[in-house]
């Protein structure tokens, strides 16, 4: 596994709505594996490899982290801030930053509103300290829209787990990239449109549009999900474990008969299999594609992680080499005759 291009992209800051330079960094990547590389008005970037074929498999992984965003300059040169995505605040209070500008990164320090670490932290109680006490100050730094990311790096904790910011989703990325090449080299004539998606925390705008342009035979979203192997959620009835290898997550939105191809692939490749259940919506690019166009047979694959958009989020290796595994096995083993219609035999 050649994780170079794996941790450029954990230290390529893409909160959603800017994601522009982490896909400029992929495109420049997959250049020399794709046959074709497609890009669109909203900062979508798809990988693809034989695009003359009837049968089309599209792989989507966000490209798009959460973050916070500078709402307002004070005049004691404090900015407000408010979240992009699905925060959890407590992960930032006391935390070095790094605000994205367009001059470069200024570095900054997030503390609550009032400067009280008493009560429990609310998104609109953060505050952006730079270093400075002024707004003319400030305004020499940063301006409003400026997005701001955990200041923090990966880490390798030992060969098998990897520890970041951001690994929700740019491990699913990586994944995408990684089964597109290893189908390549399987000798697939499938059609495969590896696609790094924008803006999956906050509009899955990406998604829906990504999904109508290539209308394909089938959908697999590639992403996160929590591990909950702690006994203080063994209540909970999806028990997904790290290190277990991919979870297929079956609900009332994903496609019977791709559930069922997914089970045979992982069965014949010896790929260990979790199972989980979603009864609503999977707040993942799923939601998005699989009512696409006359609607789009749809599955959804995620790598179990620990501490979910927090600055050190946890992934184990060996889950992330299954999933790849198991994404080339579909992509081969998928024809033209395959009919995923739920009501025909």
């Amino acid at each position: 596994m050649d994780k170079k291009i794996l941790f450029e992209m954990l230290e390529t800051p893409s909160v959603s709505g800017n994601e522009f330079s982490l896909q400029r960094k992929i495109k420049s990547h997959m250049e020399n594996y794709a046959d074709e590389i497609m890009t669109d008005l909203v900062g979508n970037l798809v990988s693809v490899i034989n695009p003359e074929s009837e049968v089309k498999v599209l792989l989507a992984a966000h490209a798009d982290e959460i973050g916070l965003m500078i709402t307002r300059i004070l005049d004691d040169g404090r900015c407000l801030v408010e979240e992009v995505g699905s925060i959890t605040a407590g992960v930032y209070i006391g935390q070095k930053v790094q605000v994205i500008t367009k001059k470069g990164i200024v570095n900054g320090a997030i503390a609550k509103f009032r400067n009280s670490f008493n009560s429990t932290p609310k998104e609109d109680g953060l505050i952006l300290d730079l270093g400075v006490f002024s707004k003319e100050e400030a305004s020499k730094l940063v301006e409003v829209g400026d997005c701001i990311v955990h200041d923090s790096t990966y880490k390798m904790l030992n060969d098998k787990i990897i520890c970041s910011r951001a690994l929700d989703d740019k491990i699913g990325i990586y994944t995408i990239n990684e089964a597109l090449k290893l189908a390549k080299e399987m000798g697939t004539k499938n059609g495969v449109y590896a696609a790094c998606t924008v803006g999956e925390e906050t509009t899955k705008n990406g998604a829906t549009l990504i999904s109508k342009r290539i209308n394909p035979t089938i959908a697999i979203a590639i992403d996160v999900t929590t591990d909950r192997s702690s006994l203080l959620e063994q209540g909970n009835s999806n028990n997904v474990v790290m290190g277990k290898g991919p979870d297929m997550t079956i609900g009332t939105i994903m496609n019977k008969k791709l559930e069922k191809l997914v089970r045979e692939c992982a069965l014949e490749a010896n790929i260990p299999l979790q199972i989980s259940t979603v009864v609503y919506r999977s707040y993942t690019d799923a939601d998005a594609m699989y009512a696409a166009n006359l609607g789009i047979p749809t599955i959804l694959l995620s790598i179990p992680l620990r501490y979910m958009h927090s600055p050190a989020e946890i992934v184990n290796l060996d889950d992330v080499e299954n999933t790849i595994k198991l994404l080339a096995q579909i992509i081969v083993k998928l024809n033209k005759n395959m009919d995923f219609n739920p009501l025909e035999d």
